[in-house]
């Protein structure tokens, strides 16, 4: 049970969440990121994401949880970061006027251990610095139907229903409170399959035994085709046109979507962008990147009417190949893609995904210049090429413990694109 003084604790901060979305620069911000994602832009977005929280819980304004129960702990963790970012990392974020309580749901997946790693809001230093080894388990064909399982997904509506109330009834007249299921399924086929073989084995078997992994390929696409379905027949689809990161990219404002539900779940998947990556790719060729990961990949992009692609991985010299997606919209340039070989060939036609250079950040004295330097050379690129771009600051392991090197970027970044 949640003492008098931690249900204060969270309208506190739930009424500083209603007072934020309430600014008009909401609309504005909204307004930009719809433009971007249209392929109109009026200017660059900005947004930075996916840094360890343990890096913000040190410093000037450091977060500093205090309940005890773990389930509301996590819930004041997301409003205290959701003010922390709003203060410290704005750029062009964007606050609603609502709260999130997610949907409890236990799901198989396929059986065998996904690529993981620790969430994002951990405390444990030695969470955050922990390396993962993989085993194969993958030999040959007939681990692929024996070892991949069809997935199972099981509503626990009774358990989530219990949460939603007990977080209305804390916030009864501060601030609305909504359903949150899914809204993006992380779809990794080849990171995970030579997660399953080991990368030099799968590697090897691209050329050696590939038939294999077209079988490999093709159950892990129906296995996760038949889980989102389930997800989407048990009414726990969250509509992803919002304030929500679009696989590794930024926010999924756009007009040709629906808005979210009233009630936050109950969505369907063709209402809503898709993803898909394979950063272990990188250094695999075009044509064979389009035989065994695009072709494959296509069964999952087009349960989706608009698709942002990759995430780490190289993918200037792929941009022809990845006309294999009808639906593609949005295509990541990560700092290991040349820049405008990537911008020069999508052009108008697909939204730019642009990744910052996070290693400069942490160079002592940080790299400002450089930072500086790549923010004006994308801005012209966009010119140039008339692409519509999103500036992404991401995927961060160390700050120096000096989170104001972040707070710099996002006010650098913000400084450059509002003069684009």
């Amino acid at each position: 049970m949640l003492s008098d003084r931690e249900k204060e604790r969270l309208r506190s901060l739930g009424k500083q969440i209603r007072e934020i979305a309430e600014l008009d620069i909401q609309k504005e911000n909204k307004k930009l990121w719809t433009a971007v994602n249209d392929g109109q832009m009026i200017r660059p977005v900005v947004i930075a994401r996916d840094y360890p929280v343990l890096l913000l819980m040190e410093g000037p304004d450091a977060i500093r949880p205090t309940i005890e129960d773990p389930y509301f702990r996590q819930r004041e963790m997301e409003m205290l970061l959701t003010i922390y970012e709003w203060n410290h990392l704005r750029g062009d974020r964007v606050v609603e006027p609502y709260l999130n309580v997610p949907i409890i749901a236990e799901d198989s997946n396929v059986g065998l251990r996904m690529s993981s790693y620790p969430a994002q809001w951990t405390m444990d230093p030695e969470e955050l610095h922990r390396a993962y080894a993989f085993e194969r388990v993958l030999w040959n064909e007939e681990d692929v139907s024996a070892k991949i399982k069809w997935p199972k997904v099981v509503y626990r509506r009774e358990e989530t229903m219990e949460r939603y109330e007990q977080m209305c009834e804390i916030m009864e007249g501060i601030i609305q409170v909504k359903l949150f299921g899914i809204q993006n399924f992380r779809f990794a086929m080849f990171d995970d399959i030579f997660a399953w073989t080991t990368i030099d084995q799968g590697m090897t078997d691209l050329v050696m035994n590939p038939e294999y992994l077209h079988l490999a390929a093709e159950r892990y696409a129906e296995c996760f085709i038949h889980r989102a379905r389930q997800y989407e027949a048990l009414g726990l689809i969250s509509s992803n046109n919002s304030n929500t990161y679009i696989g590794n990219g930024g926010y999924g404002y756009c007009s040709d979507l629906p808005s979210p539900t009233q009630s936050g779940i109950g969505g369907r998947l063709q209402d809503n962008w898709g993803v898909a990556q394979d950063q272990i790719f990188t250094s695999v060729s075009p044509e064979m990147t389009k035989e065994f990961a695009f072709e494959h990949e296509r069964a999952w992009t087009d349960l989706y009417p608009r698709i942002y692609y990759g995430c780490c991985e190289r993918l200037d010299h792929k941009i022809a190949e990845l006309g294999t997606f009808p639906n593609l919209k949005k295509i990541s340039v990560s700092p290991f893609s040349n820049c405008e070989a990537a911008m020069e060939k999508m052009g108008k036609r697909y939204i730019v995904s642009f990744k910052a250079h996070n290693t400069f950040i942490n160079l002592n004295p940080c790299g400002y210049e450089l930072l500086t330097e790549e923010l004006k050379k994308v801005c012209r690129l966009a010119k140039k090429y008339g692409s519509s771009v999103e500036i992404i600051m991401k995927s961060i392991i160390d700050l120096n413990h000096e989170p104001q090197r972040l707070w710099e970027w996002c006010r650098l970044a913000s400084e450059i694109v509002k003069s684009f």
